[in-house]
């Protein structure tokens, strides 16, 4: 069967950014060794558009084109740049896979170059490039045959539903989803009382946003700027081994934490990071103490002499202390960010919100949801009320008005999640209400398990806390689903009140609430 490329659906406006973005897909997909790691490159990609990381070092690279012909000569030239800029910047590259939609010509005709000869010439003259280097590489091809093999795949199904059917599930069509089920909810959610808590914190670990990675960043970026202040000339002259076993683990930690994001959707060891970061805190000390004795050293060594005068002050190295000292804190910072439940949902993308009703957990739901799609993240919001018994996921796909098996809605959701950078999320409100009583404590755990299979995608459910055990399943807590309680505005009464008045224009009060 053949592919019309006319209906592959754009992406950011292009249908070559959409190509690419499908091939970088299915090549997220390919069966590489343990441990290795997908990257996905932004443009300028120095000639690969995404590439496998091997534990080993070496890379296998992909770069995708969107020539529905033959190339021609300026085609091949743009081919051949790409090769070169790989070759000088991915020196590890073993294999790299060229990906057109359109298969290769080979007729075979006597004095004839169809596509398959100009093909072989160009890989020779590509390998004496990669040989002058000393580089061993494969150079593979993914034509019309070898995409729509992988999309005929079992696990791209719903791969194949997003790309080739442009109006379902656009950006356009998640902003209509989310305004349909907020207008649902009514006066429950007014937008202009709005007042941002912590525990909206939770949704961008729980979707992998670039705010969460942003976090990770700055923390870093604590650890390496108060590190390299303490690491000064004077403090290496008395505690050379301290620091630069500091530094060792100090380098780890930052090394593990700023590949996070490059990783995109693997799991991230946070675990490690925490034993990581306690090492780091203990070694710090070591450095205080050991620039604290000599500091005392040296202060009683100038006391010992009292009949040498000296107008110099002993150095106690109060600078280099000070930094480790924040260096310390940066790492706490770092330890409980790793602890946290925010960082448990990046690994474990179920998120399950109780709390007493009123407390603002639709308002909360409604919030994220349009927050995310303005940020162009995929997200659907569902509301308990509109489900009846029936099994869940056909009602999803009934209420969101498609017309798709439940891997195809599900696969497609994962495309675009990718395509995005970010997970895509399901937030369903109120599993006690409607039929919630009868079909959540039966359906819930197994909906966890097929979403298992999906790692772009999260869920967030909430339900009132004097439901909790009716709705939730008994051993669901804390392995499958990361359980948090909304407290309403506690801790912000006073910021609350303010947004409260200030909506209906009333003057706030002179003395506390």
């Amino acid at each position: 069967m053949s592919i019309n490329w006319q209906n592959l659906r754009p992406w950011n406006g292009s249908q070559n950014t959409g190509f690419e973005e499908l091939c970088c897909q299915l090549a997220a997909y390919e069966e590489a060794p343990q441990s290795s790691i997908f990257i996905r490159k932004a443009a300028p990609d120095a000639g690969v558009e995404c590439l496998w990381k091997l534990p080993n070092g070496d890379e296998w690279g992909w770069q995708a084109k969107f020539f529905l012909s033959p190339p021609n000569n300026h085609q091949w030239s743009q081919l051949d740049e790409s090769v070169k800029k790989a070759l000088e910047k991915h020196p590890r590259l073993t294999s790299y896979t060229v990906c057109l939609p359109i298969d290769r010509q080979d007729p075979r005709v006597e004095k004839q170059k169809w596509f398959m000869d100009k093909w072989n010439e160009h890989v020779q003259k590509w390998q004496g490039w990669a040989r002058q280097k000393g580089i061993s590489i494969e150079f593979n091809y993914w034509g019309e045959h070898e995409i729509w093999e992988r999309l005929s795949r079992e696990e791209h199904r719903g791969r194949r539903f997003f790309w080739f059917n442009k109006e379902l599930l656009s950006q356009q069509w998640f902003k209509n989803r989310i305004e349909e089920a907020v207008a649902n909810v009514g006066p429950r959610y007014t937008p202009e009382l709005n007042v941002e808590l912590p525990i909206a914190r939770l949704f961008d670990g729980l979707g992998r946003t670039p705010d969460f990675y942003t976090q990770v960043k700055e923390l870093c970026g604590k650890i390496r700027a108060t590190s390299n202040k303490a690491r000064s000339r004077k403090a290496l002259e008395v505690a050379k081994d301290e620091f630069e076993s500091l530094q060792e683990v100090i380098s780890k930690v930052l090394s593990i934490a700023n590949s996070i994001e490059d990783a995109e959707i693997a799991p991230i060891d946070w675990d490690y990071i925490d034993k990581l970061a306690q090492k780091s805190m203990d070694l710090s000390r070591n450095c205080i103490q050991k620039l604290e004795n000599a500091a005392r050293e040296k202060k009683e060594r100038i006391a010992s002499r009292k009949k040498q005068k000296s107008y110099n002050q002993p150095e106690d190295y109060g600078y280099e202390r000070y930094h480790l000292n924040e260096l310390i804190i940066a790492l706490i910072e770092l330890k409980d960010f790793a602890l946290s439940s925010e960082a448990h949902l990046s690994n474990v993308p179920a998120l399950l919100i109780v709390g007493k009703a009123g407390k603002g957990k639709t308002h909360l739901f409604c919030d994220v949801a349009k927050q995310r799609i303005s940020s162009g993240f995929p997200t659907v919001l569902l509301l308990g009320e509109q489900f009846n018994k029936d099994e869940p996921w056909s009602q999803i796909i009934k209420l969101l008005g498609l017309s798709c098996t439940r891997d195809e809605f599900l696969g497609a959701l994962e495309a675009v999640a990718q395509a995005r950078g970010a997970r895509a999320l399901i937030l369903i409100d109120a599993l006690n209400e409607g039929e919630g009583k009868n079909i959540w404590h039966k359906h819930l755990a197994g909906m966890l398990t097929t979403l298992s299979h999906y790692p772009w995608i999260g869920i967030a459910v909430s339900v009132r806390t004097s439901y909790e055990n009716t709705v939730i399943l008994e051993g669901l807590v804390p392995d499958r689903l990361i359980r948090k309680v909304h407290l309403g505005f506690v801790g912000h009464e006073y910021k609350a009140a303010k947004t409260f008045f200030n909506y209906y224009g009333i003057v706030l009060p002179s003395i506390p609430l």
